[in-house]
Parts: C-alpha cells; structure tokens; sequence
C-alpha cells in the first residue's frame, strides 16, 4: 500500500500537462511624481526565471527576480543603488471535481534596507468567459518584515489579502498577444506591520501586461503597474517598463 501511494503521488508531481520556464530581460522606471513620493523608486534593469506548472492536481508557479543585478544604477540623489531579490510562489490545489481551490502564496523582497514577507492562505476559483480566464480568490495574510533604519520589526498576522488575476489571449497583425491584469490587495493590516513599512491599512497593486509572441519561444513584454501603499512606493505611484523573453 505504501508502494502504491508513493508511486501515486511521484506520478502527480513529476507528470504536468504543461510545464514551461522563461527567462525575462527588462528594465524599469517610475514616474516623476513616484519618484518624488517615493524615495525608494528609481529606474533600474532587471532579470527574472519564471516556472508555471499546470497538472490534474492544480496549477503552481514561481519566480525568482533580480531587481539592480551588479547594482549598476544609482538610486535617488546619487546614492548608491540596491540589488534587490524578489521570490514568489503560487500553488493552487484544486478542491476535487470543482472549479475551487486551495490557495497558498508566498511572496518575499529583501534588500540591504528592508524584508517583507507575505504568506496568503485562502480558497480560489478559476472561471472562464470564452477565452477570458479569471483566477480570484481571498485568504488571511501572515507577514514578516524589517527595516533597517528604524530597527522596526513585525512578524504575525496582518488582515486579509485578495487576488484577481484576469488573462485574455487574442491575435493581431499575424502575431499572438495576451493581455492580463493581475490585482493583489491587502486589507485591515495589522498596526505594526503598517507603522514598520509606512503602509496604511489597506494597500494593493495592479499590474497590467501585454505579451506578444514573436516566435514559439521568444517574446516581447509591456508593463504598467499602479501601487497604493506597496513596496518600494508606500506613498502610491506608477511603474513602467519593458521585457524581452526566452521560453524553454
């Protein structure tokens, strides 16, 4: 019996029906008015490993990010730039035969100046509307986070947090696109994770991607993304930025 059920579950994780990993090249910048609200925020390249698995169980994907790699750009007012490490880990686990499923999420920055740490716990459902497809889901939020100018820590529960992510794959001028705008909410934080990050209570960010296939495995990507009390712009603000990419 033992046999069997290692023999089942080798089989659930190491047989996909799709797996996929890319690499991604780009650069981002911020507004002037983000700038100007944000000390944190400054124009820098970046690199990412992206790997998105999709099997009978469910679906996971995970990234790692390297923001400033080798720390070539300065940040504001001739300081000194930051490399900084982003991770993010999504596992939906599909609730038997429905379209729900149990959601785990975990999403880690860190660099010489501040942590944060994001856990999310909760259900989800994937919807599709022709070929829309909708993934959206709620759950608690547990953080851990640390500045180093202010020695502030914080490491518990921290309110709720809610995801929608919508993506829309469509054809034009004989090349393929997908368009998706992904939400991410953080809501009734807990006071000292707030006064930690110099959040306020609810925070969330909104990332708009156009990805456009210039072969089966190279790519172009557009990104706009607005923050209200989140990462390096606690005080609102934009990102912009562009991406070439390599599947594999």
């Amino acid at each position: 019996m033992k046999k069997q059920l290692a023999t089942a579950l080798a089989a659930l994780v190491m047989a996909p029906a799709m797996s996929a990993t890319s690499v991604d090249l780009g650069y981002k910048a911020y507004t002037s008015d983000t700038k100007s609200d944000n000390g944190g925020a400054y124009d820098q390249p970046f690199v990412k490993l992206t790997h998105f698995n999709k099997a009978d169980w469910g679906t996971l994907l995970a990234y790692v990010k390297l923001e400033n790699p080798g720390e070539v750009k300065d940040a504001q007012h001739g300081k000194d730039g930051k490399l900084t490490v982003k991770s993010l880990l999504i596992v939906d686990k599909q609730i038997g035969d429905t379209s729900y499923n149990f959601w785990g999420q975990n999403f880690l920055v860190s660099n010489r100046t501040v942590m944060e740490d994001n856990l999310y716990l909760g259900v989800t459902t994937n919807r599709k509307y022709g070929a829309l497809f909708i993934n959206a889901g709620v759950g608690l939020n547990y953080s851990a986070a640390h500045f180093d100018p202010t020695g502030a820590s914080f490491d518990g529960i921290s309110g709720y947090a809610a995801v929608i992510n919508a993506r829309y794959p469509f054809s034009a001028m004989g090349l393929k696109h997908s368009l998706s705008v992904n939400y991410e909410g953080q809501i009734d934080r807990d006071e000292d994770h707030m006064s930690t990050l110099g959040y306020d209570s609810y925070g969330h960010q909104i990332i708009t991607t156009l990805k456009t296939s210039m072969t089966e495995s190279f790519y172009t990507k557009l990104h706009m993304t607005h923050f209200d009390s989140w990462g390096a712009a606690p005080n609102d603000g934009i990102e912009y930025g562009v991406a070439v990419g390599f599947t594999f």
